[in-house]
């Protein structure tokens, strides 16, 4: 009875992080541990790969991000057999359907990237994410075993509960989204809201002041005017798009697209990473266009240029700098806090500060300097 009202409690708490997108973490795990799992995470079919929906649960944190950075999602097994299995009508999916003994004793998957981090055993749930298949990936380490059919049936009720919570997550995010077309438009900021396959979801008046004279917008493919302006602006939407695990998106420079006569605009790409409704609102990058007619330099580039940040670390400071606890900025971006704590620690260093609210100063400093 005791592990009924568990099991029950868990499903509010999902309900509860489609409002409150910051528990992710903590309910995944606790969903994991309650079924005696390592981690899990959120897997969406994108038609060519698998995608990670961050954040994960703590307990996969560091094997899913291998999985993206050593390119161990160009050979998923697990994808490459279930996700037509889940579409087929099968709903809870083990190890068992779609690997074989001799397999996972031999093959490279298994033995290269699972046995290194002990997560040989998974379980996935199949649900529906709009018009998009979802699953519910659990993984399991070897003293935990492999889940077996009535775990798998147990795991299965879940089911029509993670529908209904990505129904209300994706709703809201695109609410979300709105607001952050809204308040770009009112600072004057161009922006476009990219889909999963980099089409243009949504895109803000100013925005469409700039198409026919610096762009064009035909069946939702946004094109620069010029073959080499264009040429850049594709290579910074494909980078944008390609990576399997949003949060490891890394922040391609900007490119600029010239114009004859005036200067040129300065386009750079933002994941919309770190929360399961930001995948679920069918977005996937942010076009940011800057008019350097009307604005200096962006002062995002000073940050590493002045004070040698990596990427990781330019983001947390950004994410401070707008006014985000630690917390919310590792939940943003898809890290843990003790990541998140370490890159800290790395730029209280490089920058010579020694609290947060210094830093937070010096980087607003920096910016009005640059907007001077």
């Amino acid at each position: 009875m005791s592990k009924d009202r568990h099991f029950t409690g868990i499903i509010d708490r999902l309900y509860d992080a489609a409002v409150a997108p910051e528990s992710w973490p903590d309910v995944l795990q606790d969903l994991a541990d309650f079924v005696g799992a390592v981690g899990c995470c959120i897997a969406i079919d994108s038609g060519t790969r698998t995608l990670i929906a961050p954040p994960v649960s703590p307990g996969v944190a560091e094997p899913l991000e291998d999985f993206v950075e050593s390119g161990w999602y160009r050979h998923d097994l697990r994808g490459k057999r279930g996700w037509p299995l889940l579409k087929s009508g099968r709903r809870v999916l083990l190890e068992h359907d779609v690997s074989t003994e001799k397999e996972r004793r031999h093959g490279a998957y298994h033995n290269e990237w699972l046995r290194p981090w002990d997560l040989p055993w998974w379980a996935a749930v199949g649900f529906s994410c709009g018009d998009r298949t979802c699953g519910l990936a659990l993984l399991r380490n070897s003293s935990q075993g492999p889940f077996s059919r009535e775990e798998g049936r147990r795991i299965g009720e879940l089911r029509p509960h993670l529908t209904r919570v990505m129904q209300i997550a994706s709703h809201l995010s695109s609410r979300r989204a709105e607001a952050v077309l809204d308040v770009l438009e009112l600072v004057g900021r161009p922006a476009f809201l990219l889909g999963p396959q980099g089409s243009v979801a949504r895109l803000n008046p100013a925005a469409e002041a700039l198409i026919g004279s610096d762009f064009t917008l035909s069946r939702g493919v946004l094109r620069a005017v010029g073959r080499e302006n264009n040429a850049a602006l594709q290579r910074l939407v494909s980078a944008a798009l390609a990576p399997p695990f949003p949060s490891t998106a890394p922040e391609e420079r900007p490119v600029a697209i010239r114009r004859t006569g005036r200067k040129p605009l300065i386009v750079r790409a933002l994941p919309t990473i770190g929360l399961l409704s930001d995948v679920f609102a069918h977005t996937r990058a942010l076009l940011l266009v800057d008019d350097l007619d009307e604005l200096p330099a962006p002062p995002a580039d000073a940050l590493p240029s002045m004070f040698g940040l990596t990427r990781a670390e330019t983001r947390v400071a950004a994410s401070l700098a707008a006014g985000n606890e630690l917390s919310q900025a590792a939940g943003a971006l898809g890290i843990s806090s003790g990541t998140a704590r370490n890159h800290l620690k790395a730029i209280f260093a490089k920058t010579e500060t020694h609290r947060q609210r210094e830093l937070i100063s010096l980087i607003h400093r920096i910016s009005a300097s640059w907007k001077s």
